[in-house]
């Protein structure tokens, strides 16, 4: 037997019994299965709720993996949100913000068996208290694989999602806002693909959804587009010591048709509940210069001023000359009066070509 294949065969099981067993081992298989969902998202009633209402709602939770699960319930405040509108969760160290309403909740259980695949309908209560402030308050259930001990002792897999749940108080809630900021990306665009970005500020004590349509106008005072702001509805939470009550949105105009000139964007969005919308508004300004259009119109204008720079010169050194020949200054005055009105009228057909060429551009662009 050759010493050599011992070697390189122990060398080639050991590597493949390596992949099998990270393959087929436990946590692998487990973070690959892992999955939990919860529907809806969000809960959010039109209804504004008075002091001692009681409510009952209900979420319904799916177990995505392949095998049965206990899940555990949390109930949870939201003290702010992130960019791109993820909220903030608190924790053992997070202040009071007076927007809180966890306490409010209460579950039928703090576990829930679901088999593979199933989704099982999960209610609850919501009793407002009898002293609660006026306005949005805001919290969550979480669905997490985590029992509790090792959730408390920070052992568990870190598994979690939730939903997001606002109750408005009814009383002498602040619905106000105000644009910080609208603007585009650039001032000057090559084409009709523009990006629109907006910073919003809710100033009052409620969760608001800003929205409405954004209008694009051109030079000539026409209507070019009306997109859609913020279509997801997206959240912006008051200011809290963990928020600052501020929240960026993004829109693109894409257009395939060409552009050209001077246009303005208005901002016009509505915001607060129903009987109640407040409007707030903005504009910028921008420019579109294409330079396929560009490009010719500057080569035409280049070539006629040199024509023009080219004839003024001629017709100067021709001058020049007739006054050097010799020749009696009744006959240089009356070449020069002859070959005048014709270098004007050539100077002036090419201006007045030149412009005219500009203005169609304007126009047909």
């Amino acid at each position: 037997m050759n010493s050599q294949y011992f070697p390189r065969t122990a060398v080639v099981l050991f590597a493949l019994l390596a992949f099998i067993f990270f393959i087929f081992s436990p946590a692998q298989a487990f973070a690959q299965g892992a999955g939990v969902g919860i529907v809806p998202a969000v809960i959010d009633p039109a209804k504004q709720f008075e002091p001692g209402d009681v409510a009952q709602f209900s979420i319904r939770v799916t177990n995505l993996t392949d095998g049965d699960m206990t899940y555990y319930l949390y109930k949870r405040d939201i003290v702010g949100v992130r960019d791109q509108g993820i909220p903030i969760f608190a924790d053992s160290s997070s202040g009071t913000t007076g927007y809180e309403l966890s306490d409010w909740i209460t579950l039928p259980s703090d576990s829930i068996f679901i088999e593979a695949g199933k989704e099982i309908e999960v209610p609850f209560t919501m009793t407002v208290p009898q002293d609660v402030s006026p306005g949005a308050h805001f919290g969550s259930i979480a669905v997490t694989a985590e029992p509790p001990k090792l959730r408390e002792s920070g052992a568990g897999i870190g598994y979690e999602v939730a939903n997001i749940i606002t109750i408005r108080i009814a009383g002498d809630a602040v619905d106000q806002a105000r644009i910080r900021q609208f603007s585009t990306s650039k001032y000057i665009y090559g084409s009709t693909n523009v990006e629109f970005s907006a910073r919003i500020e809710n100033e009052g004590n409620t969760l608001i959804s800003p929205t409405g349509p954004l209008e694009v106008i051109n030079m000539f005072g026409e209507r070019v587009a009306i997109l859609t702001f913020n279509e997801s509805k997206a959240g912006i939470f008051p200011k809290t010591s963990r928020s600052d009550g501020l929240r960026d949105f993004k829109v693109t105009w894409a257009d395939e048709s060409p552009g050209f000139g001077r246009y303005e964007a208005i901002l016009s969005a509505v915001y607060g509940p129903e009987g109640k919308m407040n409007t707030i508004s903005s504009t910028v300004t921008f420019w579109i210069l294409p330079m396929n259009i560009i490009t010719p119109a500057l080569i035409v204008l280049g070539v006629l001023f040199l024509v023009i720079y080219v004839s003024v010169k001629m017709y100067v050194r021709r001058s020049m000359a007739v006054a050097t020949s010799g020749v009696t200054r009744r006959l240089v005055r009356s070449r020069r009066q002859n070959e005048f009105p014709t270098l004007l009228v050539l100077i002036s057909m090419l201006a007045l070509g030149a412009l005219f060429f500009i203005i169609l551009l304007l126009i047909f662009a």
